[in-house]
């Protein structure tokens, strides 16, 4: 009886949670816009703009007054050798939909906030991206080669961590998980290429 009451509870948890997801739309392709990779004190940065950064199902999950994360990614060496880099930029998007206030904090070498009631504030704020560092110097003589991979994720990490404590979830498979998919995939672009160069080119 008992058993049976408990999976009633997680059917209803389920149904209650799949009524309340944002409606899922088709994830638009991000795109780079403007790239510059440069030296600035022996170190390498980068600027870059990201096009077409919010889907409508991100942006329906914003509205809806919930925690969006960015995340860019990136990797740096001579194509047959790949290296991720320690910088991955981190973007934490709250939008308080009681006083109609967007707080972003932008989480790089530098990091900074943002409050507004903006969203094209916060859309730039989020899309143009200025001083990441790459690195320091390594003269190779080499090309290299910058990938860069943009991740847009309407359920933040601490909400899935929340979550899954609350729900004292799951074993894989569960009929719970069918409807609350909590391990999906962000939208998230496959490997960009940014640029290719000679490091004694940028000096």
């Amino acid at each position: 009886m008992r058993e049976a009451l408990r999976q009633g509870w997680i059917v209803w948890l389920g149904l209650f949670f799949f009524v309340m997801q944002p409606r899922s739309a088709p994830a638009q392709t991000i795109t780079l816009g403007k790239r510059q990779v440069y030296i600035q004190a022996d170190t390498l940065k980068l600027d870059v703009v990201l096009d077409s950064l919010f889907s409508q199902r991100a942006l329906d999950a914003i509205e809806s007054g919930m925690t969006t994360s960015i995340t860019l990614e990136l990797r740096l060496g001579p194509e047959d050798n790949f290296k991720p880099l320690d910088q991955i930029l981190r973007i934490r998007l709250d939008h308080d939909i009681w006083e109609g206030q967007y707080h972003v904090v932008r989480h790089a070498s530098m990091p900074d906030t943002l409050q507004t009631a903006s969203f094209d504030t916060v859309r730039s704020f989020c899309s143009n991206l200025k001083g990441i560092t790459l690195g320091p110097l390594s003269s190779t003589g080499k090309q290299f080669v910058l990938q860069a991979r943009v991740g847009v994720n309407p359920i933040s990490p601490e909400q899935q961590q929340r979550t899954r404590k609350w729900l004292n979830l799951l074993e894989k498979g569960s009929l719970l998980e069918f409807f609350i998919p909590l391990d999906r995939p962000s939208e998230r672009t496959r490997w960009i290429e940014v640029g290719r160069f000679n490091l004694e080119d940028l000096k």
